[in-house]
């Protein structure tokens, strides 16, 4: 069974941990840590990918119509559709 924690972070408090995860990557090279470099890594490219999907979400609501139900539409071309 694998346990899973929820945890609230800013978007300046995931660009800290991604720049603490490269710090320690580089700190396990110098060490010979490889075991823990690979966890780091992992970390490191999951927080990497959380930061871009907030970074799609906010651009998606910035371009978004807000309708009268309070829910936000993505605006889409005439040609795109």
């Amino acid at each position: 069974m694998v346990s899973t924690a929820t945890i609230k972070l800013s978007k300046a408090e995931i660009d800290r941990v991604v720049r603490s995860l490269v710090v320690s990557i580089r700190i396990s090279d110098v060490f010979d840590y490889n075991s823990e470099k690979a966890n780091f890594t992992t970390l490191k490219d999951d927080f990497v990918k959380i930061k871009r999907m907030l970074d799609d979400g906010e651009q998606e609501y910035r371009n978004g119509a807000q309708t009268e139900n309070g829910y936000h539409t993505v605006k889409v071309c005439d040609n795109c559709e």
